[in-house]
């Protein structure tokens, strides 16, 4: 499979080429000069891209996704001071240890923590980082490595699906869509204890099948000759006391930041910049607490911005995309040719079909914020022609970028947790289809039901 930045490129040279191809065309708009018209579609001046359209391209996709890209840098940068004050490791140790080594507790505590990093954008670069530690957690409950994969990844990438103020899935997708940031945030977050309670059970399910019956696992439990060695055992000992009052104040100070964002979006309005400066609050928040110097969290900060470049960067490839339709004014033509079948479906398998488009679309572009800016500018237009709400169509982005995740091969993220397990694709797949398979009917059921009831 061609790395994603060749695909982006090759779909914009393509795009490029069907600008001298496909008519040029657009919708008109209501007042608030957002919302297409449907049964307004008209021809307008054919205006292909050339050469320079071309190469133009990435610097203006760069400019429009400029507040995002800066964003993703300072996510990045917040978190890896967070990662590096040694919070996250230190609460996982001292959880095994107070647990004494209950797997039914463990589980679930580890996969709402992971879940929460989910939902604000962190999860899945934090469970790569920390798929070592629960590594050692399984060989000691005697469990296998496939739970050690979905105890790290699972709940994070579950809790993007439907999370309220997840920045490069909900938030960037309901700015592209024009409604306001947070909206829809109660159906949202009831959604996403939906989507997190059934795949934490699931989890704890399989875990307590293979613990009384190791011959059900599917890679085959740890036993006595993959115990930890004395040097693992007395690490994660020595980790767990070192769990501080530092560490604890590095957690409040997490979540008194995003509760503080969510309040600030829903009583005043906040946007993607507020969210900007919440992120630097916790990364001198968590840096100092932390008992980090200057120059730690310097090194720190930039470390982490810099190990988000690539997403960064694919928010301007993928902008890139819209910007050759705009220009060329074929983005409504390609809207008015999808909304065709669509429309003679109802709006609520209108939506249905948004989020499968979705799916498919995410095999290809891995990235949250580089799907949103391929996609969200095709999708909330097309919302109107085809009478889906925008707060649907969101969603239905949402769930087709995240849920597929878990399954897919394109997804670097998973496929470097299961090569540090050592679980093969064909058995990871095996455990993480049916799983997958009922968050889709979910989704699904969701998806209709929300259309039905006219949610906006």
């Amino acid at each position: 499979m061609p790395g994603t930045y060749v695909i982006l490129t090759t779909l914009i040279i393509i795009v490029c080429i069907l600008t001298y191809i496909i008519p040029a065309g657009s919708y008109d708009f209501a007042e608030d000069g957002r919302s297409v018209i449907p049964g307004t579609y008209h021809r307008v001046d054919q205006n292909p891209s050339g050469i320079m359209g071309f190469f133009n391209s990435f610097f203006n996709g760069m400019s429009n996704g400029a507040s995002t890209i800066f964003l993703i840098f300072m996510i990045g940068g917040a978190f890896k001071i967070l990662e590096d004050t040694g919070t996250i490791r230190a609460a996982v140790a001292w959880l095994i240890k107070k647990t004494r080594g209950n797997y039914k507790i463990i589980l679930p505590v580890i996969g709402l923590m992971m879940a929460a990093l989910g939902s604000v954008g962190a999860g899945n670069n934090i469970a790569l980082a920390f798929a070592p530690i629960m590594i050692m957690v399984c060989k000691k409950l005697r469990l296998d490595p496939v739970v050690a994969v979905a105890a790290m990844y699972i709940p994070s990438s579950t809790g993007t699906v439907s999370s309220p103020i997840e920045p490069f899935n909900t938030l960037i997708g309901q700015e592209i869509a024009g409604i306001p940031q947070m909206s829809g945030a109660i159906v949202r977050l009831i959604m996403w204890i939906i989507f997190v309670g059934t795949a934490i059970w699931y989890i704890v399910h399989y875990a307590n099948k293979i613990s009384k019956d190791p011959s059900r696992s599917i890679v085959g439990c740890y036993t006595d000759s993959d115990d930890l060695d004395s040097a693992e055992d007395a690490a994660i000992a020595g980790i767990a006391e070192k769990f501080t009052v530092r560490h604890v104040l590095c957690l409040i100070v997490l979540l008194a930041v995003f509760a503080t964002y969510a309040y600030g979006t829903i009583s005043y309005g906040w946007g993607i910049s507020h969210l900007g400066a919440c992120m630097m609050i916790l990364a001198f928040a968590a840096g100092i607490i932390g008992g980090m110097s200057p120059s730690k969290m310097e090194k720190s900060f930039t470390e982490g911005a810099k190990n988000m470049t690539f997403s960064a960067l694919l928010v301007g490839f993928a902008n890139a995309l819209s910007v050759v339709m705009s220009d060329a004014n074929i983005i409504h033509t390609v809207i008015h040719a999808i909304s065709i079948p669509l429309e003679l479906m109802p709006a609520a398998l209108s939506a249905v079909g948004m989020f499968l488009v979705n799916v498919l679309i995410n095999l290809f572009i891995s990235s949250s914020s580089g799907h949103a800016y391929v996609i969200m500018p095709l999708m909330a237009p097309l919302a109107d022609v085809v009478g889906v709400t925008r707060q649907v169509a969101v969603s239905a982005y949402c769930f087709g970028e995240a849920i597929g995740n878990p399954i897919f091969p394109t997804g670097a993220l998973i496929m470097g947790i299961c090569g540090i397990a050592g679980v093969k694709y064909d058995k990871w797949l095996k455990f993480a289809l049916p799983l997958t398979a009922v968050l889709a009917v979910i989704a699904i059921v969701f998806l209709i039901g929300a259309q039905l009831l006219g949610w906006s």
